[in-house]
């Protein structure tokens, strides 16, 4: 079902403040930090991100929320994803701003098997809802730490849903193991292990530690890495 409409132009930006009731160094944290995003070897921006307890739906069954902001070239994008204890998504919501305006905010959640979105952007307003065949993820584009809720299967592959919140879209991927690893953070080589997402015939690869930290996410066909700037915290 999709419905759209003509907006006034946004006026004022949803930061990060106004997602979440409660500041950030109020909440224990599970992991924090900052991803370089390079592009062909080059620095091209960063994505800071916070990892810590829910506070909406999922809050007392155990979830988890995290929030992140990516600034590359001129652009800024604040996200918000919340997730069951298992990783299920439960609400998303995202604000890209340019040049100091917003220019889109995407607000979505995910009950049972329904999954609906409301984009807004200067051109007008979109909702869309339809059903997602579960396991399923929220993943945007150009968002990294929401790799942590990736599936990892300890061998061979899984199939899951993917949306893109966006784009009010979803497509079948697959997610699989391949094998140990090690990844080069702060000059120092850590033990890891590599999965691969594929969606459309696009790959993006992925990197934990042995002890569930998220270290580096790829997209080999852009030439695209982005690496954690310190070492974990754990």
């Amino acid at each position: 079902m999709t419905t759209r409409r003509r907006l006034a132009p946004l006026a004022a930006c949803l930061t990060l403040a106004a997602i979440l009731p409660c500041p950030l160094a109020a909440q224990e944290l599970f992991d924090r930090g900052v991803f370089v995003i390079s592009v062909g070897g080059s620095e091209v921006g960063r994505e800071e991100f916070a990892l810590r307890p829910g506070t909406g739906r999922g809050a007392a069954g155990g979830g988890l929320l995290a929030v992140s902001t990516t600034r590359t070239q001129g652009r800024e994008i604040q996200r918000a994803l919340e997730v069951t204890r298992e990783y299920v998504p439960l609400s998303f919501q995202q604000t890209e701003t340019a040049g100091g305006r917003v220019v889109a905010r995407v607000s979505a959640q995910l009950a049972g098997i329904r999954f609906s979105a409301r984009i807004t952007s200067q051109d007008g307003e979109t909702a869309r809802e339809f059903p997602v065949r579960p396991p399923a993820i929220i993943l945007s584009d150009e968002s990294y730490a929401a790799f942590y809720f990736v599936p990892r299967p300890d061998q061979g592959q899984r199939q899951i849903a993917v949306v893109n919140p966006a784009t009010a879209r979803s497509a079948a991927g697959t997610v699989e193991a391949l094998g140990d690893d090690t990844v080069l953070v702060a000059e120092q080589r850590l033990p890891a292990r590599r999965f691969r997402l594929t969606v459309s015939g696009a790959e993006r690869h992925y990197w934990f530690t042995p002890s569930g930290d998220l270290l580096q996410v790829a997209e080999p066909a852009r030439s695209l890495v982005a690496t954690r700037a310190e070492l974990p915290r754990h």
